[in-house]
């Protein structure tokens, strides 16, 4: 389900920072990918995203934290004057 920003400007990016993990807005979506920080990612919606038709707390339902057992990191490669292609916001997760 694809959830819509609802406040905080620009608060609501999302970061890829060495130094730190993955993250989208402050709070919505956070992967930490420091050593010794294991494998525990948390998710608030409300502030930067909306909850939902379900009105969730977390994109992990009704935990804010989860561990993980696998990450997926999915990258294209594309030229300096190459189109980047768009697919709708929607990936195929399923296969292996």
């Amino acid at each position: 389900q694809k959830l819509r920003k609802v406040g905080g400007g620009g608060l609501a990016c999302a970061r890829d920072d060495p130094d730190f993990g993955i993250s989208f807005g402050p709070d919505g979506l956070v992967v930490p990918m420091q050593k010794g920080r294991g494998r525990l990612a948390t998710s608030k919606l409300g502030t930067y995203f909306e909850r939902g038709p379900e009105e969730a707390s977390s994109l992990f339902g009704g935990a804010g934290t989860m561990e993980l057992r696998d990450l997926k990191v999915l990258v294209g490669v594309y030229g300096p004057e190459e189109e980047i292609p768009y697919a709708g916001g929607v990936l195929d997760m399923t296969s292996g």
